[in-house]
């Protein structure tokens, strides 16, 4: 009994210098709730449900998630990652979240929501008006067709067996490497790296994550529409502001419609991000006219049509002096703001970060300078328009609107007499600064 109880001393002993002596210090145990601050953002840390869009073993409650079909590839609950996307943003939404939209069921414009990108509702109804985010690995999508007539990009070569939203954005992550700040999108699309690694002083991008091989005269996404996480625990407060303190140039999603007070701001990198897959449709970087290349300009003559040039480029008849132009029409009005126009956007001087969602603007002349340039975005929507080739306006028909005819970007018919700064009207008035008269 002595030496067994003698043995259970030294067993105790040895038990508990191995207790004291071999805990890790307080900071080596990782706490597990400092990602679970509340940025009140779904695609983030605390929002992130990932039964919402997966599922383990397609089944809940002893039946299939999907009947009849399924299971689907990366555990999605939906044929397509595009198909899960849409569930939350259409318009209405077809399940209980009120996800900022992009799509409608009718095509026609909301006053509730501002889709600065368009609407894939065309997309739907004819392949030639948008962008057909339509298979995840080859799978078709329930919701969105895939473009009837091409199997690549135009102008380029990526592929269409694999083109859904997460192609382009990041569905779980706004702050990491990977993620630009513009509307969590990519920085690495066709297995080219749009953008370059920016300073995170203006909370433009995050982090580096410049992988692989990098877009010919890149120029990064300077915009933002995200804010920013810094400071607090493991630096992971999230601050709904730029990191200069400037607000965040994003147009509000939900609650009001796109107008001169509620649009996005470009400001720098979005047609290098168009270029990834549409490289041929473009320059490099501040191409200018005399710097001859065979593909988009030869002997100081545009061959297509020029991005990223600043709208003072030398040698141009055209630019912000046409953009801004005052032009009398026959009923003796100036249908063309004399400022910034959100319905042609530009992409902003960006040398200081000072540009601002509201300095932008058709009630400030001085917001639309020289040194702002024309983009893809200045004549394209992302998404998707009732126009073929995702245009702004109608460009199979007369290059202004027609007094009593309905303004696509607004829906509300015009009725200030007939607007020659319309379409290509805008920078190219044919009639400069004289009325204008139609000829039919």
């Amino acid at each position: 009994m002595k030496k067994s109880g003698i043995s259970g001393l030294i067993f105790f002993f040895i038990f508990l210098v191995t207790v004291v002596f071999f805990i890790p210090p307080a900071e080596a145990f990782i706490d597990y709730n400092v990602h679970a601050v509340n940025t009140k953002l779904y695609h983030s840390y605390d929002g992130l449900i990932c039964s919402d869009c997966h599922t383990i073993h397609n089944s809940e409650d002893n039946a299939p998630v999907a009947e009849g079909v399924g299971p689907f590839s990366r555990l999605l609950t939906q044929p397509t990652a595009t198909d899960i996307c849409l569930q939350c943003h259409s318009y209405p939404a077809s399940s209980a979240y009120k996800a900022p939209a992009v799509m409608t069921f009718s095509g026609n414009i909301l006053t509730s929501y501002a889709m600065p990108s368009g609407d894939f509702y065309w997309s739907i109804i004819d392949s030639k008006k948008g962008h057909n985010p339509g298979k995840s690995l080859g799978v078709q999508s329930v919701m969105m067709p895939s473009d009837s007539a091409l199997t690549v990009s135009p102008g380029g070569n990526f592929s269409t067996q694999d083109w859904d939203c997460t192609s382009c954005h990041d569905p779980h992550n706004r702050f990491g490497d990977d993620v630009a700040a513009w509307r969590q999108l990519r920085r690495k699309i066709n297995g080219i790296v749009h953008t370059g690694e920016e300073t995170v002083l203006f909370g433009v991008e995050s982090y580096g994550g410049n992988q692989g091989a990098t877009a010919p005269g890149y120029e990064p996404i300077k915009s933002n529409s995200r804010g920013d996480i810094r400071g607090g625990v493991n630096n992971l407060n999230y601050v709904n502001t730029r990191a200069d303190g400037n607000p965040l140039e994003g147009a509000t999603l939900r609650g009001i419609t796109e107008s001169d007070i509620n649009k996005n701001v470009y400001r720098g990198g979005f047609s290098s991000f168009c270029a990834v897959c549409h490289g041929s449709f473009h320059g490099g970087n501040n191409e200018t006219r005399n710097s001859d290349n065979g593909v988009t300009r030869a002997a100081g003559s545009w061959l297509r049509h020029p991005t990223n040039v600043r709208m003072n480029e030398a040698g141009s008849k055209y630019g912000i002096t046409t953009y801004t132009a005052v032009i009398t029409n026959t009923q003796g009005t100036n249908p063309n703001p004399a400022g910034y126009d959100w319905k042609y956007p530009l992409v902003q001087p960006d040398n200081d970060f000072t540009v601002k969602k509201n300095v932008a603007s058709a009630t400030d002349p001085a917001t639309a300078i020289g040194d702002t340039k024309i983009m893809c975005l200045t004549c394209h929507k992302a998404h998707a328009t009732q126009f073929e080739n995702m245009t702004r306006w109608n460009t199979n028909t007369h290059a202004f609107i027609e007094n009593g005819m309905t303004d696509p970007a607004t829906g509300v018919v015009w009725n200030g007499g007939d607007n020659p700064a319309f379409g290509c009207g805008k920078c190219h008035q044919k009639g400069g600064t004289k009325a204008f008269v139609k000829a039919f």
